[in-house]
């Protein structure tokens, strides 16, 4: 069914939203950003932000859903390569850069996701959803440590449940201290990943 003026419009106000939620977030982190922030990078009004949302935590969340859309596809990056040819380190580093793209290059989103649960972790109910969130990023990852088996790169017999925690924690605890730190180097992040996956 054709969707009308309205409907389009609709739909475009609520990715404008989200987009400037995504980068609102990412800049500032979760606790600084203000609603009128958001609203103001769009050129809309807090009435049209209500139109969408309850709140700021509910946007927050459809941000997290948005993302795992821009990077639909990702885990199926191996698959252009082989594993004749191409070293677990180079498809890995291909993955990764492939992600970064699809995410608009915002690297430092963990440091987000602290400072919101630090914001709302009174609230059990935004704790169950990040949980579930957890899972889904985690299910991700066991989908491209399996694409890698097949591949010919990751031995069959490995947990890819094991390893896709595993690669979660390195990568944030990397990506945490990085920030902090300023001590950013790709090439330990993608060292540590292969050790993590041989």
């Amino acid at each position: 069914m054709k969707k009308n003026k309205f409907q389009l419009k609709r739909e475009a106000t609520y990715r404008q939203l989200l987009e400037a939620g995504l980068q609102c977030f990412s800049e500032k982190g979760y606790a600084s950003t203000t609603l009128g922030e958001i609203v103001a990078r769009t050129g809309h009004t807090k009435g049209a932000f209500y139109g969408h949302f309850k709140s700021k935590e509910e946007l927050f969340f459809d941000v997290l859903d948005y993302q795992i859309q821009l990077t639909s596809g990702w885990t199926d990056v191996p698959k252009q390569y082989d594993s004749s040819d191409t070293t677990l380190e180079e498809v890995i580093k291909h993955t990764l850069s492939n992600l970064a793209h699809q995410l608009k290059e915002i690297d430092n989103w963990i440091i987000v996701l602290v400072d919101f649960y630090l914001q709302t972790k009174h609230i059990p109910e935004y704790h169950e959803k990040l949980m579930a969130k957890y899972r889904d990023w985690v299910s991700g990852i066991e989908m491209l440590v399996k694409v890698l088996q097949e591949g010919g790169w990751v031995s069959r017999d490995k947990d890819t449940q094991s390893i896709a925690m595993q690669v979660i924690a390195f990568n944030e605890g990397f990506t945490i201290f990085s920030k902090l730190f300023g001590s950013s180097n790709e090439d330990t992040l993608i060292q540590g990943l292969v050790k993590l996956m041989s």
